[in-house]
């Protein structure tokens, strides 16, 4: 702090304005003798103060840097709890009630952790949520994939869909992209009791999971921002050509998108 002299009457030794004792008090406007500066007396000099708030936003910036980090290395323990200890443990009941399909790639069942931040910082910056609300509306922090036959396919997802409401799982949305060009399956959502963290779960057939990985380098050019327009429509087109040859299973466009109305989401036919 800047201890500035204020003028006392004659004989009065001078104080600084935080109460310590100050130098002797010269002529109006100095302080020891020395020149206030060119303003009035207490002011600081030109720029200290836009240089202190520089500091001060620099410093703020830092600290929030290291909060938001640190918040968001909780909320990702927090989320790998959850998919360790409740929906991992569930899911894998779930598999073993039916031998004629499996979870295809459960070692990808948690979101890496940059890709999560990535997300989460998205979240706070577009639409000013806190890190944990961020988090708990990631749709596939924690993702499955159930993959079947062909003829299974339909009876499979309806079942699967039941099972996961019978194990407390709040069913969110089921989208059907059958009828897709560049994607084909189904993607749902759900949301874990008491926790509020969502997860995800795709119903693929082996063909069409085929094509997802196949072409999941193209998708994930095409979500790159620097990616040329021209660039975009060829792998647009990669991705149509690839998923042109996978089977539609029979019975898969007629599973319905949720919410819809309906009494019984994944009862519904």
């Amino acid at each position: 702090m800047v201890a500035v002299a204020i003028d006392q009457p004659d004989g009065v030794e001078g104080h600084a304005v935080d109460g310590s004792p100050g130098g002797d008090v010269g002529p109006r406007g100095s302080v020891d003798g020395r020149p206030c500066g060119s303003g009035s007396p207490g002011t600081a000099a030109p720029g200290a103060d836009s240089s202190r708030l520089a500091r001060n936003a620099e410093h703020r910036a830092t600290v929030d840097a290291a909060y938001r980090a640190y918040a968001i290395d909780r909320a990702y323990e927090k989320v790998s709890e959850i998919e360790r200890g409740i929906v991992t443990p569930a899911m894998k009941r779930i598999e073993r009630e039916d031998p004629e399909r499996h979870l295809a790639g459960l070692e990808n069942r948690l979101k890496g952790k940059d890709r999560l931040t990535e997300k989460v910082q998205e979240a706070m910056t577009d639409r000013g949520r806190t890190v944990d609300q961020a988090v708990a509306t990631i749709k596939d922090a924690i993702r499955y994939t159930f993959s079947y036959t062909d003829e299974g396919y339909t009876d499979g997802v309806y079942a699967d869909c039941e099972r996961l409401e019978s194990g407390g799982f709040e069913f969110v949305d089921r989208r059907n992209s059958w009828d897709a060009e560049e994607y084909k399956g189904i993607n749902s959502r759900w949301r874990v009791p008491g926790q509020g963290q969502l997860f995800e779960v795709q119903f693929h057939t082996q063909a069409s999971l085929d094509a997802k990985e196949e072409t999941h380098w193209a998708y994930e050019k095409l979500r790159d921002p620097a990616t040329s327009k021209a660039e975009q429509e060829a792998l647009s087109t990669y991705q149509r050509e690839v998923t042109a040859r996978v089977p539609i299973p029979p019975g898969a466009l007629e599973i319905p998108d949720y919410p819809r109305r309906m009494t019984t989401p994944c009862q519904q036919r």
